[in-house]
């Protein structure tokens, strides 16, 4: 078992004190799985193992023994607590590896799979594996919109053009039902480091919801069927817990140690939850990290090093991109859209389409939905793809219901990789590399092989 350096801080009113922790299991008294209710301990730090070294977990309230508190407890009718789709072990998401052990822990009746969202349509065996395929194999949650949304006169039509879940043609949901709506499905993100997205008033795919307590309440109705709203003062609880929890990658099998207080100031949940001095200059810049001897630490950091540079520095042509804040053909680099220094996500413009949902840059997944959209003649059509376009995930345009918006979809963070694959919001990159050749194809960087594995090295460890 290896030794771990965990940093902590407790805040006082006038004073701080750190805690250092030098002997943390594998992981670090927190379940591997967190069932809601279950009275666990939460430990000021938790570790956990993932694809490529060791993920932190971080709550600078310090230890915490969930009891009633109410993002560990369900609220809702089926067995469903803010924790349940937020697991710690996986970077306060979940990943299908997880998923899988627990169905098979539980014969499908943890309340991770309530009909409601957790099998690919509510209507279906609910016992059959099959009737819980995306989430199973892609972490994906089926959501339901109403549609149109309330309030909206929408500037295209609709029209289902494949429904491999049924649940966007039947009678009981779908665009024909008595109430009419839509599925998508889409990956949780991750309920941590939110104390730095706040200012981009996104945390929803589709930016429903602009504030953590519209974000809360969403799930609270959504997800966990919940009756009414949240009480006040468990809505307070659940969102300072929030704002207090910091999750990054803490060691590398490779590169070694990431979360000592000597490490980069962009790296580890200790400098995230002290808000530590990022150095001068535009995007994740990261330098000073690799020794000179030829070690295969040394040699990782430096390639860790490198992709930083690629990713703030190596510029492209980001171009038919609707909704980019600076307009088309903008020559730019990965930090131009993951302009959040800390975090990697959006500040600018929360929500763009940069081609993860729609054909043809999108592919054809044919596990998902897929829809034919139809622009009105008056409306501002959308402004690549034209009047007619094909979407597994209309995103944005299903809130504001304007054609320009189809596809569009929030930026999200690029924290804790490792403990959370697979990656955009349909989970359609299985792994770091296929996110990093989908943006070399999708705007024509004409990476070098040395350049796409220096990214993935510098996004793992993150």
């Amino acid at each position: 078992m290896r030794l771990k350096r965990i940093a902590a801080v407790v805040c006082g009113a006038t004073s701080i004190a750190v805690i250092v922790l030098a002997t943390m299991g594998q992981y670090g008294g927190a379940p591997a799985w967190w069932e809601a209710g279950s009275n666990e301990r939460m430990p000021f730090s938790s570790v956990f193992k993932d694809s490529s070294g060791d993920l932190l977990i971080y709550n600078t309230a310090g230890d915490l023994t969930s009891g009633q508190h109410p993002f560990f407890r369900p609220l809702g009718t089926n067995g469903r607590g803010c924790i349940t789709c937020h697991q710690l072990s996986n970077g306060m998401s979940v990943t299908p590896e997880k998923l899988q052990e627990r169905w098979l822990q539980t014969t499908g009746h943890d309340a991770v799979f309530a009909a409601v969202d957790g099998s690919n349509c509510p209507d279906l065996p609910q016992n059959d594996r099959a009737s819980h395929s995306l989430l199973l194999e892609k972490g994906l949650f089926r959501i339901q919109q109403q549609w149109p949304a309330e309030g909206v006169t929408p500037e295209f039509r609709m029209e289902v053009m494949r429904d491999p879940t049924g649940c966007n043609s039947g009678r009981t949901y779908g665009l024909h039902a008595a109430y009419p709506s839509v599925s998508i499905y889409r990956r949780p993100r991750m309920a941590a480091n939110l104390r730095y997205l706040e200012a981009a008033d996104a945390f929803t795919a589709d930016s429903r919801a602009t504030t953590l307590e519209a974000q809360a309440q969403d799930a609270f109705h959504k997800h966990m069927q919940g009756n009414g709203n949240i009480s006040a003062e468990d809505m307070q609880s659940i969102v300072a817990f929030e704002r207090q929890v910091f999750v990054s990658q803490g060691h590398d099998d490779t590169g070694g140690d990431i979360s000592s207080f000597g490490a980069p100031a962009l790296l580890g949940s200790w400098n995230l939850a002290r808000a530590a001095a990022l150095p001068d200059g535009n995007g994740m810049t990261l330098t000073h990290w690799a020794g000179n001897s030829s070690t295969p630490e040394n040699e990782f950091r430096h390639s860790v090093e490198r992709g930083s540079a690629v990713f703030s520095s190596r510029t492209f042509a980001i171009t038919q991109t609707a909704n980019l804040k600076n307009g088309n053909a903008t020559q730019g680099t990965c930090a131009t859209c993951h302009s959040e220094r800390r975090t990697g996500a959006a500040t600018t413009q929360a929500w763009m389409d940069i081609g993860t949902s729609s054909l043809p840059w999108a592919g054809d997944q044919k596990d998902l939905p897929l829809f034919k959209i139809t622009c009105n003649a008056k409306a501002t059509p959308h402004p690549y793809l034209g009047r007619v376009i094909y979407t597994n995930d209309p995103g944005r345009a299903l809130i504001t219901g304007k054609c320009a918006d189809v596809g569009s979809l929030v930026m999200q963070q690029l924290r804790a990789l490792p403990a959370r694959a697979p990656y955009f919001t349909a989970g359609s990159a299985k792994n770091l590399r296929a996110v990093v050749d989908f943006y070399d194809r999708r705007y024509q960087a004409h990476y070098t092989e040395r350049e796409k594995q220096d990214l993935v090295n510098f996004l793992s460890v993150l």
